[in-house]
């Protein structure tokens, strides 16, 4: 449901790719109601783009995440994201390593999705993930048992975390 663009300007190896896609994926998890599976990661190689910080240009590496506000995530919510997603960041490529020159430059959260729809259904509005879940289990049990591999994730997770159950 939410989409994060990791716009680096310096090479990520795929195993740091793996890495941070998975660790994304659980903080946002975590911190809100989302089903991993409907959890979206992006990298983006902007070595060569034109970005801009204060009318000059340069290259930076970033994260952008577009998620659906509501009143149940207050800013609070943004903030410990904010502060996870760096320390992921420096978990992977940390800052006191001379070898590494990758760090990050800014994170941006966007309430920027009102709705839109992931394998067939339509986003729930923040905070009412398990209320959505609970409406569509059957579907995505049906799904499982027709030998859907990510509903059958869908609904080992839903369950093991007790979402709309």
């Amino acid at each position: 449901m939410p989409l994060y663009i990791v716009s680096h300007k310096d090479p990520i190896s795929p195993s740091q790719r793996d890495e941070l896609a998975a660790a994304i994926t659980k903080i946002h998890s975590t911190l809100f109601t989302t089903p991993s599976l409907f959890v979206n990661v992006k990298f983006e190689d902007v070595s060569a783009a034109s970005y801009y910080v204060g009318g000059k240009p340069t290259l930076i590496n970033a994260i952008h995440a577009h998620v659906r506000p509501g009143p149940t995530r207050p800013r609070s919510a943004y903030d410990a994201l904010c502060t996870q997603l760096r320390a992921l960041w420096e978990s992977v490529f940390p800052p006191n390593d001379t070898a590494i020159t990758t760090p990050l430059d800014t994170i941006f959260i966007l309430g920027s999705i009102i709705a839109g729809e992931e394998k067939g259904f339509m986003l729930p509005e923040a905070g009412k993930d398990s209320e959505w879940v609970k409406v569509h289990l059957a579907e995505f049990e049906k799904r499982a048992g027709e030998g859907d591999e990510e509903m059958r994730v869908l609904v080992e997770e839903v369950k093991a975390r007790g979402l709309g159950v």
